[in-house]
């Protein structure tokens, strides 16, 4: 790979140390923009990861399973040595016999053509479930129990002696001692009755048993299963055979219930017939005779009287009204209104003869107590007509409401007769059909194959078994192995490190195979092709690329707390730079802690705080070490504030002044989440790099590292995954992610 430029005018130094024009860059790898990587924007970055985000998850899990390999190996082969342990020596051979039952729910043969008392089964899914129940009932479970004898076996009833039981059993071993180290105390033998030893015998039976139902088909499958072939074949067939005589048994006692419910039904419905036809016959006795039709008269009467009733009320409201209209007029003394209410022509001839001296007022007063006194009579007679007439209506309604009520009475009184005439006669025919039935009753089930006795055991199935312990194991091995890897928080690449902050990747650094700090220059010139050499060389171009109009003269190499490798990252770069024929200074930002102590001579000298505060000039206090092609100016303790410090308008001026005399000005800075001295030196920088420990920092920290230099308007140039281990890296899978270098070890060589 070749050596960067930044510029593309000077000549840079190759791998050996000579020097080549740029035009040997081009032959062997073309121009830089093309032996780096593309930084490929944020919003571009960002569509290239949603495009490939399924891809990528699919590709890591496989990925991720794959590294755990043998973790998962080792999972599979305990479940298996453990499923072929229990399939071998836990288990002992069982046997299950098949006996099928099928419902018959056809027509039910009935030769009487009577309707039995319990109908014949549906074939719905709910009447199959029911009988399914039926069969694995503790009622037909104690049957079974009492017709076998179940009592004094000893599968079924661990209480009963056995003399063949081997002397050492491996599942009694196994369990006291696994009792034995959880301290559990075993308990005490209790001596059960006789009923409850019963119970326990009926349980363990039922609980061999199963019965299932093919959905397409009305036909029962009945399984048993024990230790004995013959036993199974003879628990089956025997439990067919009492679901049939279970439903026998059922419908002859419904039926001789039936019989003799209806036997004591029938002599109190007699005897209610007797009494409601008794009582009807007394009332119409008590009575006079009536009939509907003379109702019907009655009615028609006084709806006549109560017609004529309203046209008489009518009347007389309206000559009540004459009346009150004319004595209000006569109290008013004015006889126009007098006239207008009267409506006389008598009297309107002498109010006239009045007015024309032809008549005296006494005529006038005479004429209206006339009328006054007609229409007096008028309204008594009218009100002697109603009176009259409300005594009529009143005697009728009296009359209709008492002989309605005694009708009502009397037909309820024969409606109750008559309903329990059909009542008894209804029950009395049901008697008769109840007691033909009798004796003729036919099962809904019936058995279509019993039970043969099976050649091979039914389990342990020991190749399942060990199929599936094998098949737990992977899986157990998977999900221990993706645990493992989601409890790793860190980066492990750049894809990754990308889409986490949206940030450029501009380099890798890999882990460098030295045992202290001080060997890391040492190991710089002594291996210029090694693999963490061009990664700094891909560093360097892609910082340069970052302002191609404007390359970085200051840079400052920061992380989010220490240990990142932002001091390695700051000399690699300050190296690599002054290869290209620049004059390059390496600047210790981190004063509080002075690590530049450990890679070159810097203790005891004046050092930055010195040179800010005026006491040296800078060319006084930079180190100039043989081995290397640029200046050094170290750290320095000091009594004011680190950040008060770099927060001065003395360092400003230092910076100009550095800036004027060198072409790159690389500063090491301390953790920006430690202290804040790191976000007053970045104000003075052009190309702010970030560090990022790989597989060690995490998202959080990242996240906070980057935020706080946001806060304060300040734009991270790239990021830098340092310390990478290329062996670990293949070991994830991840070889191919390595900044480019997927195949270096294989270019590079190990050096």
């Amino acid at each position: 790979m070749p050596s960067d430029c930044a510029a593309g005018s000077r000549p840079s130094p190759d791998p050996e140390g000579a020097v080549r024009p740029p035009s040997a860059a081009s032959e062997d790898g073309g121009s830089i923009v093309s032996s780096v990587q593309r930084i490929p924007t944020e919003p571009q970055l960002r569509a290239t990861d949603r495009a490939g985000d399924d891809e990528l998850d699919l590709v890591g899990l496989f990925q991720t399973l794959w590294r755990g390999k043998w973790i998962i190996a080792v999972f599979a082969a305990v479940m298996v040595l453990a499923g072929g342990f229990y399939s071998f020596r836990m288990t002992s051979p069982v046997y299950t016999a098949h006996a099928v039952i099928a419902l018959d729910n056809r027509a039910e043969r009935n030769v009487t053509s009577v309707e039995s008392v319990v109908s014949g089964l549906s074939a719905s899914t709910e009447t199959v479930n029911t009988e399914i129940e039926v069969m694995t009932s503790r009622t037909l479970g104690e049957r079974l129990v009492e017709r076998l004898d179940l009592m004094n076996d000893p599968e079924f009833n661990p209480a009963v002696d056995t003399s063949d039981e081997p002397a050492f059993n491996l599942r009694k071993f196994l369990r006291s001692a696994m009792m034995a180290v959880l301290r559990i105390e075993e308990e005490e033998k209790v001596e059960l009755s006789e009923a409850e030893r019963f119970d326990r015998v009926v349980t363990r039976t039922l609980n061999r048993f199963e019965v299932s139902n093919d959905s397409w088909s009305y036909v029962f499958n009945v399984y048993a299963t024990t230790y004995s072939p013959e036993k199974s074949v003879l628990l089956a067939n025997t439990l067919a055979d009492l679901y049939i005589e279970d439903q026998l048994q059922v419908k002859f006692d419904a039926t001789a219930q039936a019989t003799e419910w209806l036997s004591q039904r029938v002599a109190e419905l007699r005897k209610d017939l007797e009494a409601s036809e008794s009582a009807a016959k007394e009332f119409n006795a008590s009575i006079d005779l009536i009939n509907a039709e003379t109702l019907d008269a009655l009615n028609r009467q006084l709806k006549d009287m109560r017609e004529r009733l309203q046209t008489a009320q009518t009347t007389l409201a309206g000559a009540r009204s004459d009346q009150e209209r004319l004595e209000a007029a006569i109290d008013s003394g004015v006889r126009s209104d007098i006239l207008a209410v009267a409506d006389d022509p008598r009297l309107s001839r002498i109010a006239s003869d009045i007015e024309t001296g032809r008549a005296v007022e006494d005529s006038f007063a005479g004429r209206l107590d006339q009328l006054r006194q007609g229409q007096r009579l008028s309204v008594e007679r009218l009100e002697t007509q109603v009176a009259s007439l409300e005594r009529s209506v009143a005697e009728i309604s009296a009359q209709v409401e008492k002989q309605s009520r005694d009708l009502v009475t009397l037909e309820q009184l024969q409606r109750e007769a008559e309903a329990d005439r059909l009542i008894y006669e209804s029950f009395l025919v049901r008697l008769r059909e109840t007691s033909i039935q009798q004796g003729i009753q036919t099962a809904d089930a019936r058995v279509i194959s019993h039970a043969v006795t099976p050649l091979l055991p039914s389990a342990p199935r020991k190749s399942r078994i060990i199929l599936m312990a094998g098949f737990m194991g992977v899986m157990l091995g998977s999900v221990f192995v993706v645990l493992m890897e989601l409890r790793n928080r860190g980066f492990r690449t750049s894809p990754d490190l990308e889409r986490a902050t949206g940030h450029t990747v501009l380099g890798q650094i890999p882990l460098i195979p030295i045992r202290r700090r001080g060997k890391l220059i040492s190991y710089l010139l002594e291996q210029p092709t090694s693999q963490a050499a061009e990664s700094a060389r891909n560093l360097r171009t892609s910082i340069e690329l970052s302002n191609v109009d404007n390359p970085p003269a200051v840079i400052v190499s920061c992380s989010a707390v220490p240990g990142e490798g932002k001091t390695t990252t700051a000399i690699m770069l300050a190296h690599h730079f002054s290869a290209l024929n620049r004059k390059v200074l390496l600047l210790e930002g981190d004063i509080r802690r002075n690590v530049f102590e450990q890679y070159v001579a810097t203790k005891g000298r004046k050092g930055l705080v010195s040179v800010i505060s005026g006491e040296v000039a800078f060319e006084d206090a930079v180190i100039r070490d043989d081995r290397l092609d640029f200046d050094i100016l170290g750290g320095e303790s000091s009594r004011v504030s680190a950040a008060d410090l770099f927060a001065s308008k003395h360092f400003a001026a230092v910076m100009k002044d550095l800036r004027a005399h060198y072409d790159h000005i690389v500063i090491d800075s301390p953790p920006v989440l430690v202290v804040p001295d790191a976000r007053s030196i970045a104000r003075h920088a052009d190309a702010l790099v970030f560090c990022v420990k790989w597989n060690a920092t995490t998202a959080r920290q990242v996240e906070q590292g980057l935020a706080a230099f946001e806060t304060v308007d300040l734009k991270v140039t790239g990021l830098v995954l340092t310390h990478v281990s290329q062996r670990k890296m293949r070991q994830y899978g991840y070889g191919r992610y390595y900044g480019g270098y997927g195949y270096s070890a294989k270019y590079y060589g190990k050096r």
